[in-house]
């Protein structure tokens, strides 16, 4: 043996079992399942183990105990449950998945469906996770009108006397005023939930079935509610599955970094792509994929029904070890795992590890050199960039008007040479007037050598913005400085972007734009850097909007301190009173000149 043992391994049972090594202060290092106890721990003792990891750990053991169990699923889900409570140094830990949301649909008479983050406790059942709160919303938003569930508040609810807005516009059967029968909003509840977990075909077929009896009833109206119930699913089906992939399924793909590991999972259900998540993986260094990966689906799917389908880059015998495993948790599941080689599957698990390795890159700040290539091969560019910019706009209903300008390299965000401007006199929603004025004070700030010149420009907006800006770099005198339109699609959706070359014959002569695929590095990269835009430019917008909340229209006149405004509004009961005073009739008030009467009266009427 190449370590001595503490215990006298032969008094082990042959039994399946989980066991916990232990250091010299008790201390849990490791837990462990087995098919056999005394065959598995005596191997930790026999040969020296081929990972670092497991040397360190089988040279701190200094006790052991185990527990013996009736089955090997047992010790699987014991091992499980002991992991979670004591987090040994030694195990792979799987990060909490309790902050990610989830759709639940509360245990009422008359249940509804809500967004839930936290721990799983409130009654009802749970349907994700979600990568993130919008895809969640999309989907609340996009059920409420096919299955008309309720969204109310339970105070509210109760103490209806007639529908709300929600019912007048189709999207709630108000139930709280008995519009629809217990029976009948218990159909549109199990309905919901067979599309939530994929049951698209079933469902439809269903409607298809009561429209056709509806109508041979005579009852036109019910048919008629059931056709456009059904056309509504099936252009929510038609505009998700432009590609060939299944309508339940999570791609899963790990990404190994010199200090730890990263698994970035894609997730499809009911036929809609919801976007990709990452969960950061500890004490997995030395840990090979099918520790890492039953650690994953065990946390993942414990306590929730698995898609029907797994996507994952694995050879396969780790692919029928997790199939076993699933079929432990759940045995009478049918569940598919396969790596492809091929196809729309392997463009979305490519696309699924893109999306890991640039949120590691983005956290990490590692070098994405290889995305910038791949940007400068979509726009034929002679040269790779190495710096890039992106603007864009916000307001709210036209006010509030602001701007951010962002920075991105090779080693992620380059937060130093961020910009946020104020527009306050631009006018209202003219997107024109906004890029135009932003830009102006950004070029000159570059001509001024306060900050860098980027190697390309992303514009937020197609073709109208671009030349706005190309017209304000040429007045600034940058006149070969690269500009990209990137012209969001219908749906606001990633992959529908339309890109504007400014340097190119295509953006000059009005041809089509350049429309890579979803899955392009380029385009990821393209769309992280607006998206960073937008987000601080948003930030900002609604940083001003609480503030002004809390600030007097008054403020900032010169000569109006605290003891004149005060008199103004006591003297008209409030701002909406000194709004629509004249100027004669602002004099009035104590404290106020013809000169200060002036100055208000241009201030509220700007």
């Amino acid at each position: 043996m190449w370590f001595e043992p503490p215990i006298d391994l032969s008094t082990l049972p042959h039994e399946p079992g989980v066991y916990r090594m232990l250091d010299g202060k008790r201390k849990v290092l490791y837990i462990g399942k087995a098919r056999n106890l005394r065959k598995r721990v005596s191997s930790y003792f026999q040969r020296r183990p081929e990972s670092p990891r497991t040397q360190a750990m089988v040279q701190q053991i200094r006790d052991l105990n185990f527990s013996v169990t009736p089955s090997e699923a047992d010790a699987l889900v014991l091992e499980h449950n002991l992991i979670k409570l004591l987090k040994p140094r030694y195990n792979v830990l799987m990060k909490d998945s309790k902050s990610y949301p989830y759709i639940l649909l509360t245990d009422e008479d008359y249940p509804k469906l809500i967004m839930y983050r936290g721990k799983r406790r409130r009654p009802g059942e749970y349907f994700g996770p979600f990568p993130n709160a919008g895809a969640v919303h999309a989907t609340l938003h996009m059920m409420q009108s096919i299955f008309q569930l309720r969204n109310c508040e339970d105070a509210v609810f109760r103490n209806r006397s007639r529908p709300c807005m929600q019912h007048q516009i189709g999207r709630c059967s108000a139930p709280c005023c008995d519009r629809v029968s217990p029976d009948a909003y218990r159909q549109q509840v199990r309905d919901a939930c067979a599309f939530l977990k994929g049951n698209n075909t079933d469902l439809i077929r269903q409607w298809e079935q009561d429209m056709q009896r509806a109508s041979g009833e005579q009852q036109f109206e019910r048919a008629a509610a059931l056709r456009d119930r059904i056309r509504a699913l099936r252009t929510v089906l038609a505009g998700s599955e432009a590609e060939e992939l299944p309508e339940q399924a999570d791609a899963i793909a790990l990404i190994r970094y010199p200090t730890g590991v990263m698994a970035s999972i894609g997730v499809r259900r009911a036929g809609r792509d919801l976007g990709t998540y990452s969960i950061r993986i500890d004490q997995a260094v030395d840990a090979d994929d099918v520790e890492i990966l039953q650690s994953f689906i065990i946390e993942r799917y414990q306590n929730e029904e698995p898609p029907g389908e797994f996507i994952i880059s694995a050879s396969t015998n780790v692919l029928d070890k997790l199939q076993h495993l699933v079929k432990v948790i759940y045995p009478n599941l049918r569940c598919r795992f396969r790596n492809p080689k091929r196809g729309s599957c392997l463009q979305w698990l490519n696309q699924v590890r893109y999306s890991g390795e640039q949120m590691l890159a983005s956290r990490n700040r590692i070098n994405q050199q290889a995305a910038f290539e791949a940007m400068a091969t979509l726009l034929h560019m002679d040269e790779t960039p190495k710096l890039i910019a992106a603007v864009d706009n916000a307001h709210i209903g036209g006010q509030q008007m602001v701007a951010a300008i962002t920075y991105a390299n090779w080693e992620g965000p380059d937060k130093d040479h961020y910009r946020r401007y104020k527009l306050d006199d631009v006018p209202a929603s003219d997107d024109y007037a906004a890029m135009q004025a932003v830009l102006d004070r950004f070029f000159r700030a570059i001509c001024k050598q306060e900050l860098p010149c980027p190697d390309l420009m992303l514009i937020d907006g197609g073709q109208g913005q671009l030349h706005v800006a190309e017209e304000s770099a040429a007045r600034a005198g940058l006149h070969t400085l690269k500009m990209l339109g990137v012209a969001k699609g219908s749906s606001r959706r990633l992959g529908e972007e339309a890109l504007w070359p400014g340097w190119t014959d295509a953006a000059r002569q009005h041809i089509s734009p350049l429309k890579p695929s979803r899955h392009s590095p380029a385009l990821l990269l393209i769309a992280r850097v607006r998206d960073e835009a937008h987000r601080v430019a948003g930030s900002y917008m609604r940083k001003r909007k609480k503030k002004s909340m809390f600030t007097s229209q008054l403020e900032g006149i010169a000569g109006i301190g605290p003891a004149r405004r005060t008199a103004l509004l006591k003297h008209f009961g409030g701002i909406e009173g000194v709004k629509k005073a004249s100027r004669e009739q602002l004099a009035q008030a104590a404290g106020i000149s013809g000169i200060y009467a002036e100055r208000i009266f241009e201030a509220l009427h700007r």
